[in-house]
């Protein structure tokens, strides 16, 4: 009986290496497999400050609006001009990989909690829009003629902007790459809500995901 089995096993085996051998013995000079290529969205964006001593990622912006009255045409009784500060060279760097159904994205910026002044707005210019290579991509469309206003009642409000549009598959390079913004302030309604105080709050971008 056990040489019978083992007769049947290498029956099998030898039966198993003819098919095999007939089933590969079409080969010509041309052969082929295939390949898959998973590509997933992306959408990673940071704030760059270029105008410190060591250039680094942004930590907090503040404004000392003694400097709105001690300075320059403002050390005078009876003047206050809000223009006498203002924050330059932070950069929007972002990478963005769309897809077909969602094939733009926008960055929107918002006040988070916290508190703001009266009487007074925080103006954010994109001043100017570039990418470390042209084959880069593109990196969106901004408007410098209107910039964003924030104040006080967008911290109630929650209401976000879109401070860049129509952004495709584009990553802008690090650092002083992508959006170029200003910061500077201007005067909101009646000086007569403007209260001393120390505020603070949170300045928001978001680039739109999934």
């Amino acid at each position: 009986m056990k040489k019978i089995n083992l007769l049947t096993m290498a029956l099998l085996a030898l039966g198993a290496q003819n098919a095999i051998a007939q089933a590969d013995n079409d080969d010509t000079n041309v052969d082929q497999h295939e390949l898959q290529v998973q590509v997933q969205e992306v959408a990673l964006l940071d704030i760059w400050d270029a105008s410190l001593a060591t250039p680094a990622d942004v930590g907090v912006i503040a404004f000392d609006m003694a400097d709105a009255t001690t300075v320059g045409a403002n050390a005078e009784a009876g003047l206050y001009d809000f223009t006498a500060l203002e924050y330059t060279d932070l950069w929007l760097n972002y990478t963005s990989v769309v897809s077909a159904a969602e094939p733009t994205r926008n960055i929107s910026v918002r006040f988070n909690g916290g508190s703001f002044p009266g009487g007074v707005q925080l103006v954010i210019t994109p001043e100017e829009s570039n990418v470390e290579n042209a084959d880069n991509g593109t990196p969106g469309t901004i408007d410098s003629a209107n910039p964003i206003k924030l104040g006080a009642n967008d911290i109630v409000t929650g209401t976000a902007q879109n401070i860049v549009t129509q952004i495709e598959s584009v990553y802008t390079g690090d650092e002083a790459f992508g959006v170029k913004l200003k910061y500077t302030l201007e005067q909101f309604g009646s000086f007569s809500n403007y209260i001393a105080g120390s505020y603070s709050t949170q300045v928001v971008y978001t680039l739109s995901d999934i």
